[in-house]
């Protein structure tokens, strides 16, 4: 049987603290656009080791969720936990401090660096000189840590050849394991597979099976297929309410989902 949730406006199920697995809780979350309320008192648990699926349509209030836990919008109402404590954002900024990454449909890459110098863009290793007075990019350090870590992950790419010679999917890859290296409690995945091919996206997904050991994940998307091959639970949005959520399971169609969105 499937299990569906509908939560009124303004009214939380989450009454006790966070279990230890729990990484983040987003406790009876409102959002609203002068008359238009977004987020109707939306509460949802990320646990450690999970890949969390939220999925709804256009207007479904899914992207709007994710920019109020990346702190590109402050809510409404409710509030925001990790690891049990609670947090507020007042900027992107803000939640990558409390590591919270993200990666988008869009790979915030530069076509014209490597991919070494894409993995380390803003964070470049330095070797230093004449007591720190003079430093250089460690190019070296750089290139070898980027290809070691990439192929720990599975991916086996030249580190030096420009970004942009690689496909859609391997850029994403790129982007999901520079996220990784720098160690985040929560990744946050936002239509991370939109227009790629079935052979990209079964490369990515085994990424994923792997990362969410590292950090665990909030996969966002309108695609059910997608979502109910790689998520360990699913969340189904409607016009700012959950109306549905449970673990996937063996035999779970897209036309038991449907009837949710």
């Amino acid at each position: 049987m499937i299990r569906a949730i509908t939560l009124k406006s303004g009214k939380s199920f989450l009454k006790k603290p966070a279990a230890p697995n729990v990484i983040l809780e987003c406790r009876t979350i409102v959002k609203n656009f002068d008359h238009i309320q977004a987020l109707k008192g939306v509460s949802i648990e990320l646990r450690k080791g999970e890949i969390l699926g939220i999925i709804g349509d256009n207007g479904a209030g899914k992207s709007t969720l994710i920019k109020i836990i990346r702190g590109a919008y402050k809510p409404t109402s409710g509030e925001i936990y990790i690891e049990g404590e609670k947090k507020e954002f007042n900027s992107p900024r803000d939640a990558i401090r409390e590591g919270i990454q993200c990666v988008y449909q869009e790979s915030a890459l530069v076509e014209q660096l490597s991919v070494a110098e894409n993995f380390f863009i803003g964070q470049e290793p330095v070797k230093k000189y004449a007591n720190g007075l003079v430093n250089f990019v460690d190019y070296k350090k750089m290139r070898s840590e980027t290809k070691k870590y990439l192929a720990r992950m599975g991916f086996h790419l030249n580190v030096r050849e420009e970004i942009r010679n690689f496909s859609g999917g391997e850029r994403q890859a790129v982007s999901v394991m520079r996220a990784l290296y720098f160690k985040p409690k929560i990744l946050l995945l936002d239509e991370p597979s939109t227009a790629l091919s079935e052979k990209a996206k079964r490369k990515l997904f085994t990424l994923f099976q792997k990362a969410k050991k590292i950090c665990p994940m909030i996969f966002v998307t309108h695609a059910l297929e997608d979502a109910i091959q790689i998520c360990d639970r699913l969340i189904i949005l409607k016009l700012g309410e959950i109306t549905f959520e449970s673990k996937t399971r063996k035999g779970l169609r897209e036309e038991e989902l449907l009837h949710y969105m």
